[in-house]
């Protein structure tokens, strides 16, 4: 399999903003749990699931 470098950077900048959305959401779920509000942590955990691929 033969990438060019152009493919290569194409598919490390994807990987990164993927990495960052990751990082992002468990930021977000970290932040609504320290708040202790079981309901918003549910609507979150809802959200969270409504992007998974399936």
């Amino acid at each position: 399999m033969g990438y060019t470098l152009t493919q290569v950077r194409g598919l490390l900048a994807a990987h990164e903003r993927q990495e960052r959305r990751q990082h992002a959401l468990r930021l977000a779920l970290h932040a609504v749990a320290a708040q202790g509000d079981r309901a918003a942590i549910e609507r979150l955990q809802r959200e969270l699931w409504e992007d998974v691929p399936r």
